[in-house]
């Protein structure tokens, strides 16, 4: 199959979708990409852990628990 071109698009430079390079990276703005492509563990939220026999009763996104037994 050959290869097919895409057609010329103007890329925005301010408003739309674009997302200005001091967010990256910053507290409120998006997480950036390490050199592997993929996210630094620095930019990641830190989980809740519990440890016990249980679930807690009102488990919130995220959280994680670890059962003894």
């Amino acid at each position: 199959m050959p290869a097919r071109q895409l057609a010329a698009q103007t890329v925005p430079t301010t408003g739309g979708n674009v997302v200005s390079t001091d967010k990256v990276g910053a507290a409120s703005g998006v997480a950036g990409l390490g050199a592997d492509s993929k996210v630094p563990q620095a930019q990641l939220p830190t989980p809740k852990i519990t440890v016990g026999i249980t679930a807690p009763a009102t488990p919130a996104a995220g959280d994680v628990w670890i059962d003894t037994n």
